[in-house]
């Protein structure tokens, strides 16, 4: 069975899968990600996507009022859902975790 998913203006998925509850979880999910940002926001989103040290990859469907990313997970047994919103704020340093010069 195929399905027809528009993720985006310039973003349009074919999925094409010989089992049809396969294709019809996958064409749910990645057609119906999160709609109401932890800002309150409802529209503009965008796709993006990153790839860690370890070769993961990850798909972020992000607002651009604030820049928090839905992201695309995984269920290990399978099946796939949309993470709430996070915003990413960086960890700031504190003196005590500063590393001390070294004298040689």
């Amino acid at each position: 069975m195929k399905a027809i998913v528009d993720l985006s203006a310039n973003i349009r998925l074919e999925i094409d899968d010989p089992k049809e509850m396969e294709t019809l979880s996958k064409a749910i999910v990645l057609g119906n990600p999160r709609r109401t940002c932890v800002c309150g926001n409802t529209e503009g989103f965008y796709m993006t996507s990153n790839k860690d040290k370890e070769g993961n990859i990850y798909v972020n469907n992000k607002c651009p009022k604030c820049g928090a990313r839905s992201k695309l997970g995984q269920y290990k047994t399978a099946g796939y859902f949309w993470h709430e919103f996070e915003q990413y704020i960086p960890k700031v340093q504190t003196k005590n975790e500063i590393p001390l010069p070294t004298e040689e």
